[in-house]
């Protein structure tokens, strides 16, 4: 019997403690809900604190590259043919303007200029005695006039040849550096071909570059640039735009700018990559951020939380980036998008679109730097 009264007993505990327990199961919905509620309405107000947007005027560099080459680049030759006598420059020697650098042999040439002088005395010595002829009735009009035209046609040849004379002889036109040395002594070379390329030292070296149509629309001559060379990795030279061609090249569909380097302190040779920033003289506007308005990004576009007009909701925009600074960025507002007088920095990695917000503090306006 005592046995029986103790499982009773039992019985009835476990019964009691089922019970108590469905009652605080029971109860412990009501308790969720009043939790979501209170978790909902904190999510639904998220206090945040606001900057203000400022609106500035800059240019956005264009960056290119180009290949560094002499403004003038002069190939010399000879105007005739013949035997080179002798080459006096060596490659990437600096020659002086008005110096000897290479002559033909003169034999055959002296020869021409000897000949054309013999035809001249003659054509002289014919004209003096058919004038006299002429006076004593007789000679001819016609071989007087034969005879003068024969000193004029003399007179032609010994400039002619006193002409190839002069040109059998290669003179520095400008003081340079020879950058290549096509011939040799005792070559046989002809008319016109180049013995020397002369890059003139008298005037700046230069970077020419293809720029698209939308970016030479931006620039215009005398705008600097900034020029790095691999050759010189922590160095930047100044330079400035100093031609712009007026039409696209038909092969790349670009146009031709050709950028001055300016006074370079280390000496730069012709053929060196440079990577070149052009800054064009005339801005365009953007808007200013800081970088703690930033919640989403990629290469042109960024997405940033500004406020309603009652403050009260935080909207989600996309705008596209110009440039990015140390601690903000530039930024345009999309077109048809009203650009944004504030923008939610603190708080808006909590935020979506369309989230309540309640501005704790607003911050001025970034510096502009």
């Amino acid at each position: 019997m005592n046995i029986i009264k103790k499982s009773s007993l039992l019985v009835i505990g476990a019964s009691s403690l089922a019970l108590t327990a469905c009652d605080n199961e029971e109860g412990k919905p009501e308790d969720k809900v009043t939790q979501t509620q209170q978790k909902t309405t904190v999510k639904q107000t998220i206090p945040v604190k606001l900057a203000e947007v400022s609106q500035m005027t800059e240019a956005q560099p264009i960056v290119t590259s180009g290949v560094l080459a002499a403004k003038a680049e002069i190939k010399l030759s000879f105007k005739i043919g013949g035997i080179i006598e002798q080459m006096y420059a060596q490659e990437g020697s600096y020659v002086q303007r008005g110096q000897l650098l290479a002559k033909l042999e003169q034999t055959e040439i002296q020869a021409q200029v000897s000949k054309a002088k013999s035809a001249l005395s003659k054509a002289n010595r014919d004209l003096k005695r058919v004038k006299n002829l002429y006076q004593d009735t007789v000679a001819t009009l016609e071989q007087l006039q034969n005879v003068t035209t024969a000193k004029e046609v003399a007179e032609s040849d010994i400039r002619i040849a006193q002409f190839n004379q002069k040109y059998a002889l290669i003179y520095a036109p400008v003081s340079g550096k020879i950058l290549k040395r096509f011939s040799e002594s005792n070559e046989l070379v002809s008319p016109g071909n180049p013995v020397y390329m002369l890059a003139s030292s008298e005037q700046a070296q230069v970077i020419r570059v293809g720029l698209a149509d939308r970016d030479v629309v931006k620039i215009k001559l005398g705008d600097k640039a900034k020029v790095k060379f691999d050759a010189y990795p922590n160095e930047e030279f100044e330079a400035v735009v100093s031609e712009i061609a007026e039409s696209a090249d038909p092969r790349t569909t670009t146009f031709e700018v050709e950028i001055q380097m300016m006074n370079p302190q280390k000496p730069l040779k012709k053929g060196f990559v440079g990577k070149v920033n052009i800054v064009p003289s005339q801005g365009s506007k953007g808007y200013k951020i800081p970088m703690g308005a930033l919640v989403e990004a990629d290469k042109k576009r960024a997405f940033i939380y500004i406020p309603d007009a009652q403050h009260q909701k935080a909207l989600k925009v996309a705008v596209n980036t110009r440039k990015i600074g140390k601690d903000y960025l530039v930024v345009n507002f999309p077109e048809g998008q009203k650009p944004a007088k504030e923008v939610i920095v603190d708080g808006a990695s909590y935020l979506e679109d369309q989230s309540r917000i309640k501005v704790v503090q607003s911050k001025k306006a970034i510096a502009k730097r």
